[in-house]
């Protein structure tokens, strides 16, 4: 992909009001550090379901990141808003961080402790032509299972079914 920047510096300059992320389609992939990207999928009952080799790892700044999630946009600008600072119901991503890492938190200290985590990522983007492109390309991603990307869970081949109905249902948890 194209782009790479630091999910802090795409919340300042969202707050600035100058993204750098333009409205376009394309394609986007969520870099978590290493670290915490182990302790997010340590929640899983099913944590050995999901083969650490098929996890993308990359050093940024000198540092480990593992990619967890992958997806598209027909508007990349509108997105990362919605992944950066939108409310859950805007952001599957978002939404899935929340039942993981604050099921139980209120609102207002679940979007603190689920934001301190955005910050720390990165996100990779890269724009598509249209948004049918942006949705090849995901399913050429997804069906490779080249790379597991534990935190899709529509159209996700990458992980084993029992890891998806997990991930369901601490979301559905959520919603109780």
């Amino acid at each position: 992909m194209e782009n790479l920047q630091s999910a802090a510096l795409i919340r300042q300059q969202i707050q600035n009001r100058c993204p750098e992320v333009e409205k376009r389609p394309g394609v986007y992939r969520w870099w978590f550090p290493k670290a915490e990207a182990k302790k997010l999928l340590a929640n899983f009952k099913n944590r050995t379901l999901i083969d650490d080799r098929k996890l993308q790892e990359r050093s940024i700044q000198g540092a480990p990141y593992l990619a967890l999630y992958f997806g598209i946009s027909n508007d990349m600008s509108r997105r990362i808003r919605w992944h950066i600072r939108g409310p859950f119901k805007s952001s599957t991503l978002r939404r899935t961080l929340r039942a993981i890492i604050a099921p139980d938190a209120d609102d207002k200290t679940a979007e603190a402790i689920v934001n301190k985590l955005i910050d720390s990522c990165f996100w990779e983007w890269e724009y598509t032509e249209t948004v049918d492109r942006a949705e090849c390309r995901e399913t050429e991603e997804l069906a490779q299972h080249k790379f597991a990307y534990p935190l899709n869970i529509s159209k996700n081949n990458t992980v084993p079914p029992e890891w998806i109905a997990e991930l369901k249902q601490l979301r559905a948890d959520l919603k109780k």
